[in-house]
Order: structure tokens, then sequence, then C-alpha cells
């Protein structure tokens, strides 16, 4: 837990706290779950022998942390998580279901890094049919993130079946490089000191110890107006590329497009049940109050394929969107934490229109 105390920044905290409740929201959802079917002793017993009893320690140690960092977050999830397994009971999705145990299959949890398990967050086993279900808490209004995945593996994983996969992987893996240098070039300009590069052993390609020796910014959000549109820029020569590869794959196969794009949207599973809950700020500033609960199924996503179109590109911006009937998925790239180094990430998320 020492790590929490060199937090660098904004957001750093932000992805810190984003990553705790995550972890606390799943299992509290999983555990008000198996009390209501009355499998709670299960429950307990099955999440406190996993990896030798360390997610119990590192559920608790979430636990001290929120609770002194952030008491009213603290207090309004277990609320929020009893409203969400109201919604599930209410949606009818477990009727006439024997519910014999609930697994946390998230990044807290039992099963976590499972292949099999895509992107369910709890995987409610029963005598028939299992239901894996997953979670999002968002504030209203947001784009709900669904899959984030490097870049230089994005397009050969995300679209193998198509036979060029790998040939746009190559390509935007060069584009990313060649954009990568053409910005540090530009910003080493502005900071006028002499331009080079270090590629450190089994590492990304990253600006010099120069860089940071001067003490310039690292982070997007502290780079000063004037430098940052080469950042932009950079984002955009490379979003332009996957977008292209985009294009490509659904002109090629529209139907086989569709189908690869249900990882994206968090649909890696056929019988996956999305549950997404809104919170907002109520009066006098009290947060986390409940704004509404969203559903998806697969059935629902199926429809929204038939209405599935892709919006213009626009100028100097790192995403591009899809249009999915009244939803919209957004592929966006950003860095992994510092502009400073070559890797970027690509993620993918959802957002309801008005």
């Amino acid at each position: 837990m020492k790590v929490w105390e060199n937090l660098q920044g904004h957001s750093q905290s932000e992805a810190l706290l984003n990553e705790i409740k995550g972890n606390l929201f799943e299992y509290l959802v999983a555990q008000f779950l198996s009390r209501h079917f009355k499998c709670e002793g299960e429950f307990l017993r099955a999440f406190s022998q996993v990896a030798g009893g360390r997610a119990m320690r590192d559920l608790q140690s979430y636990q001290s942390w929120l609770q002194s960092s952030d008491p009213e977050l603290y207090t309004r999830l277990p609320l929020l998580s009893q409203e969400v397994v109201s919604e599930l009971i209410k949606d009818r999705v477990l009727e006439d279901k024997k519910v014999t145990n609930i697994l946390v299959t998230g990044k807290s949890g039992a099963v976590s890094g499972q292949e099999s398990f895509k992107e369910a967050d709890i995987w409610i086993q029963t005598k028939g049919e299992d239901v894996p279900v997953s979670l999002k808490l968002c504030k209203r209004g947001a784009f709900v993130n669904t899959k984030s995945g490097g870049i230089r593996s994005f397009l050969a994983k995300y679209f193998t079946n198509f036979p060029d996969a790998l040939v746009f992987q190559a390509s935007l893996n060069q584009v990313l490089d060649q954009s990568f240098q053409q910005m540090a070039e530009s910003l080493y300009e502005w900071a006028d000191i002499p331009f080079e590069l270090w590629s450190p052993a089994n590492g990304s390609t990253q600006f010099s110890p120069a860089w940071q020796e001067r003490g310039l910014p690292e982070l997007p959000g502290e780079l000063p107006s004037e430098a940052r549109e080469f950042l932009f820029l950079h984002y955009h020569r490379v979003i332009s590329e996957i977008h292209r590869a985009f294009i490509s794959f659904y002109d090629e196969d529209q139907l086989l497009f569709a189908n690869c794009l249900g990882s994206l949207v968090g649909m890696g599973l056929n019988n996956l049940y999305q549950v997404t809950c809104f919170h907002k700020e109520g009066k006098a500033g009290a947060r986390y109050q409940l704004d509404s609960l969203k559903t998806y199924s697969w059935s629902e996503f199926n429809n929204d394929l038939k209405q599935l179109k892709f919006s213009p590109l626009k100028d100097k911006i790192s995403s591009f969107e899809l249009g999915l009937g009244h939803k919209k998925l957004q592929i966006r790239v950003k860095p992994m934490n510092k502009f400073t180094v070559s890797a970027l990430k690509v993620n993918c998320s959802l957002k309801e229109e008005n």
C-alpha cells in the first residue's frame, strides 16, 4: 500500500480511486446477491480462499483507505450496490433460477485473469445456466469504459478473424513510432534542448533523461497549451490509422466487423448482462446519489448493430465514434500514463444519446 503514498498528480489519484471503488462495488453487489439468495456463507468461504487470502486482505485495505480518504463514497457504495441487486431481480434476469453461489470475477476477485470469463465482473452460478454480469459505476452523462487495450496488439487481437488484421497492426505500429518521434522533435524544439530519444532494454522508446532533468512535464495535463498541440497532433495521426483500419474491415465484411465489436462494447459473451449504475450530485452537494440504472444485453446489442454507422473523423482530436442505435461507441487513444513514453492504449466506451 505504500505505492499509494507516491501518487503523482490528480490523474493518478483519480485512477486509484476508480480502481478501488470499482473493486469494492463488485464485491458488495456479489455479497448482497448472495445474501438475497441465501448463499452468503458459500460466497464468503470461496472469496476468502482466493490467492491464499490475498483477495480478502486487499479488499480490507481498500475499505480502510476509502473510509479515511472519502467517507461519503464509503457510505454510499453499499446503498448503490443494493440498488443494482434490486434491478437484477426486478428485471427477471434471475427469475426461476436456483442460485448456488456468486463469484467475483473482476480485478479484485476470485478468478481474475481467466479469459473464459471475458468482461464479467461477477459470475452467478445456478443449477441451470450461469449468469455472467458486467458492472459499471459512472457519473451521469459520462462515457462508460467497456474495453482498454495496448495499441501494439489492439487490431491483431480484436479483429483477428480478418486476413489483413496483422498487416494493419504492423502499419499502425509503424505510424505510432514515426508519429511519436515527430511529436518528440517538436517538443524538444519547443523546450530548446537537444533532441534525443532513449530506448532502455525491453522497454518502450521514450524521452531522454534530459527532459526530466530539466523539470519538464511528463503528464498531458501539465503541458502548456502551445506545447499540447503537438501532443494532440500525435494522437490524431495515430487514431486516423485505427479509423482507416476500421473502415477497411467494415467494407470487407460488415457482419464479421459487427461481431468483432462485441468485445469492444463489453459483450464478449453472448449471455452477458451489463448493468451500469449512474450517480449524480444531489441536494446540498451530496455526492454519489443514484441517478439511473441502465441494462444492456446481447439481444439489445444485436439490434443496435443493425443501425451501425461511422461518424466523420474530426481534425486534431484523439478519438472517433460509431453510432449504435441510441448509443455512441467511442474509440480513443491516450497514454498509458506519461506522454514521454511511446506506448499508448486504446480506450473503448459507450454513451447513451439523448
